[in-house]
């Protein structure tokens, strides 16, 4: 197993001056891009395909990405905030045009088709999802259903390419480190406004929230206090750490069924994050 360096890779692709001091980016899908090096090295691929691909895919996910942290309002913002929106726009679409170029100097123009392919499908899982949470009320285990989902597509979007032995638990190391992903994400998010209808917390407050709560967060009259009281009054913060540990453990599960041990610490070096994470999250419950 070759050492891992696609994070290495990604950072000469994103990390500029003009943007670290002006905006904010989205983490990196390291985990994701781990698992699809570890896979694709399983495979017949040619040498150093699977890292190409790896990268490529990264620079996608964290274009997409940061074209989403784009803050649409209009009404008049300071300079700061209006640069830092000019900012993730440049961004967002420098990182998916190096992807293109990548692939396309090496010749890899299925692998182009591959992922604009999946780019398509994400966008309009995005705009699915979207209508569904403007026009209805949502289930918040649907809600991270279809989350987990738009963060596997363009990682999918190389099942072919795996060995018939490995596709299966590829499939499922690839649904469960997006929960994880998923998951760790929305709990370094539970403390901030709902003002955002992607927003795990939110949902399960309006499922297990009375009516009046929850006519106070659909119709945008709770203050941060207030939002604060209801992820306290319903642990949210815990809901979502127990499902992250779950999915952890499913994790570490499966990796040591994996045919063969190779990859396999790497995939577990894949997960660390995930477990600083609880750790530190328990450590401030009790010291709380």
């Amino acid at each position: 197993m070759k050492p891992y360096r696609v994070d290495q890779l990604t950072d000469k692709y994103i990390e500029y001056d003009m943007i670290q001091r002006h905006t904010d980016l989205p983490a990196q899908p390291d985990s994701r891009a781990r698992l699809l090096a570890v896979f694709l090295e399983r495979s017949s691929l040619q040498q150093n395909q699977e890292e190409l691909y790896a990268l490529s895919t990264s620079l996608v996910q964290m274009a997409m990405d940061t074209h989403d942290l784009i803050d649409v309002a209009k009404e008049n913002r300071p300079e700061s905030d209006m640069r830092s929106r000019q900012l993730k726009v440049l961004a967002g679409d420098y990182f998916s045009s190096r992807f293109y170029q990548l692939l396309a100097q090496a010749g890899q123009i299925d692998a182009i088709s591959r992922l604009s392919e999946a780019v398509c499908e994400v966008n309009a899982r995005k705009m699915s999802l979207y209508k569904a949470m403007t026009s209805s009320w949502m289930q918040a285990e649907t809600y991270l259903r279809e989350m987990v989902q738009l963060k596997m597509q363009l990682f999918l979007s190389f099942s072919s390419l795996m060995n018939d032995d490995d596709l299966r638990i590829w499939e499922l190391l690839l649904e469960e480190f997006s929960r994880s992903e998923t998951l760790a994400g929305e709990l370094d998010a539970v403390g901030k406004p709902a003002d955002s209808l992607f927003s795990y917390t939110r949902w399960i407050i309006m499922e297990q929230g009375s009516q009046e709560e929850q006519g106070k967060l659909a119709g945008g009259m709770m203050n941060q206090q207030e939002w604060d009281k209801l992820v306290a009054k319903y642990a949210v913060g815990h809901q979502i750490r127990e499902q992250l540990q779950r999915s952890v453990d499913r994790i570490e599960v499966l990796v040591r069924d994996i045919h063969g041990s190779e990859g396999q610490a790497e995939l577990l070096q894949a997960i660390r994050p995930y477990t600083v994470l609880l750790h530190a999250s328990h450590s401030v419950v009790r010291e709380g």
